[in-house]
């Protein structure tokens, strides 16, 4: 009889030891986890940033001030509202110019900047702030 109460004695605190390694080695494997989500929509918001850019410019040189249908920079900062859904608009700064073009200096070339103030959130950690920033710059063709 007492063989078997020290037997049962040995599992218990087998059961209590792998309850806590579990408990351990799960949360480590959590936070990791979870940091690798956030650096994905982190890549994700900055590829949003980048396409943002790219397609304002893209409508800027179409719609350039000397163009026929010249657009005003609201309507080029709207574009990049329009592209950038998933990111908070609040947390957008668009600046749109038009500096004179280095191989061509007769021609103007459009350009925008695009930054976007992102939270890393990771648990346990206190918030971090990245700034993702991104600037295309393109030709005008009219």
């Amino acid at each position: 009889m007492a063989t078997r109460t020290v037997l049962l004695s040995r599992v218990r605190r087998a059961a209590g030891q792998t309850t806590v390694e579990f408990a351990m080695v799960a949360s480590v494997f959590l936070l990791l986890l979870f940091g690798i989500i956030e650096m994905g929509l982190a890549a994700y918001s900055y590829n949003t940033v980048c396409s943002a850019a790219r397609e304002a410019v893209r409508y800027a040189i179409v719609h350039s001030p000397t163009g026929p249908n010249p657009a005003t920079t609201s309507q080029i900062q709207q574009v990049v509202y329009n592209y950038a859904v998933d990111l908070n608009p609040k947390q957008l700064t668009v600046n749109v110019t038009w500096p004179a073009d280095a191989n061509l200096p007769s021609q103007q070339d459009a350009q925008v900047q695009v930054s976007y103030q992102y939270q890393l959130q990771v648990p346990f950690l206190s918030p971090v702030t990245l700034t993702l920033a991104s600037t295309s710059q393109m030709l005008v063709s009219q």
